[in-house]
């Protein structure tokens, strides 16, 4: 068996390339100098001062173009009247003083806000505290947060 050492003087008998299969080693180029910390790109300099956009305010008392008015297109005011199948399927006119009146929805919980607040300070090992976690759910999903105020919890419409 060869000692140690023959096997090293062994290993020094290998040819000696730059690179495998006689292919050129791939030069190493530095990456471009970078001002500062991080390189970034910069805008181009605008010369003189910036045009102003010209603004123009348009009424209710809209006149239309000619090309619009001989496609057959009408103004109208009057207030759209929805037949009631599509009322009975829950469609409402868009009309600004309806928008305000919309009431907020109604969620029912087994528990109330008071006992959300108190089981979600429960341990996590508590069935309290997963039912409260789930109310909390329910209420998120209806854009609704509990907060405490003044000694009570309320609930706001985000």
């Amino acid at each position: 068996m060869p000692l140690l050492h023959d096997r090293i003087n062994y290993m020094d008998t290998l040819p000696h390339t730059s690179s495998p299969q006689g292919i050129p080693p791939i030069p190493v180029t530095s990456p471009p100098p970078v001002a500062g910390s991080m390189a970034k790109e910069v805008a181009p300099i605008m010369s003189g001062t910036p045009e102003a956009p010209t603004i123009i305010e348009v009424g209710k008392d809209v006149e239309l173009p000619q090309e619009v008015t001989k496609a057959g297109v009408r103004m109208s005011s009057d207030p759209v009247i929805l037949p009631k199948l599509v009322q009975q399927m829950g469609v409402r006119s868009v009309d600004p003083v309806a928008l305000e009146a919309v009431p907020s929805p109604v969620i029912n919980l087994p528990i109330s806000d008071e006992q959300i607040a108190k089981g979600l300070h429960q341990s996590i090992m508590t069935s309290w505290r997963w039912l409260a976690q789930w109310c909390t759910r329910q209420l998120q999903q209806a854009h609704f947060t509990l907060k405490s105020m003044s000694g009570k919890t309320v609930r706001i419409h985000e």
